[in-house]
């Protein structure tokens, strides 16, 4: 017997994703998954605009945010589950990552500028829409005006960490995001460890409190996917996964449903939100 399955890293049109929350659920009920977790970009947006949804009652839907963060002046990404989505200090938080963005936003153009190129902060704002601003916007709008070939060339030139145009982020530290999340009642898994980060840095994380791992990713081969797995289990943190669904690539809609993991591991993040209140019950 086949286990249910669950993919617990989905982005949607509210940050920088091509289908709509609706078209996601679709596409995630499609394919059969029993469990779902949207995780746009510092927003919960896509989350809240589907939470209550009835079409698909086999479909569990797990409160989920990709949080961009700082640490030792990197910009990296942890991914938070079952907060509560209702807490005010949540949602001004949400707001103070997209305020950062923003202002990031406006010194790209501005080097951008220096570098020749004419793209207002508006354009970028309407590229957006009402998603949450991100260079892939810039990217896009400089692809529109022909400065270049394709997004790829953008960052390759332009936008890349260390590039022309790059700035440097101004995201809250990584200990700060998760004491935020565990005041909110959620978990914190750290996103796509495998290309990035070395085990000297899992020891820093696991000091501020991360939750768990996420093991089960696209650019995870299956080397990496051990290694992840055994440190996680050494040190008794959750592990995730799933196809970081953003809907560009052509080929992405073929992870979904394959690039996932069992829906027990949902039930295992419940379980640590509860450990979690629990603890801050106590010190009260």
């Amino acid at each position: 017997m086949i286990s249910p399955k669950a993919d617990l890293h989905f982005h949607t049109t509210a940050s920088d994703g091509r289908l709509t929350p609706e078209e996601c659920l679709h596409l995630a009920a499609s394919r059969n998954l029993k469990g779902l977790a949207i995780t746009d970009h510092d927003t919960i947006d896509g989350y809240l605009q589907i939470r209550d949804q009835v079409i698909y009652p086999d479909l569990e839907l797990l409160a989920g945010v990709e949080i961009s963060c700082n640490y030792e002046g990197r910009e990296i990404h942890m991914l938070a589950y079952g907060f509560d989505a209702d807490q005010q200090e949540l949602r001004d938080f949400m707001a103070q990552q997209r305020h950062v963005r923003r202002k990031r936003t406006r010194q790209i153009i501005e080097r951008l500028a220096a570098l020749g190129f004419d793209i207002s902060f508006d354009e970028i704002m309407a590229e957006s829409g009402r998603a949450t601003i991100s260079r892939n916007h810039i990217a896009d709008a400089m692809l529109q005006k022909s400065y270049v070939a394709s997004r790829k060339e953008a960052f390759d030139r332009y936008l890349h960490t260390g590039g022309p145009a790059y700035v440097q982020n101004e995201y809250a530290d990584v200990s700060d995001v998760i004491d935020r999340i565990h005041q909110c009642g959620g978990v914190c898994v750290l996103a796509h460890p495998g290309p990035y980060y070395i085990f000297e840095d899992f020891r820093y994380f696991l000091k501020a409190g991360i939750d768990g791992m996420e093991y089960i990713h696209p650019s995870h081969n299956f080397q990496t996917q051990k290694k992840i797995k055994d440190y996680a289990v050494n040190y008794g943190l959750l592990l995730t996964g799933g196809s970081d669904f953003h809907g560009i690539k052509p080929f992405e809609e073929q992870l979904v449903g394959t690039v996932c993991v069992d829906a027990v591991r949902m039930e295992n993040i419940l379980d640590q939100c509860q450990v979690n209140m629990d603890k801050k019950s106590d010190m009260v």
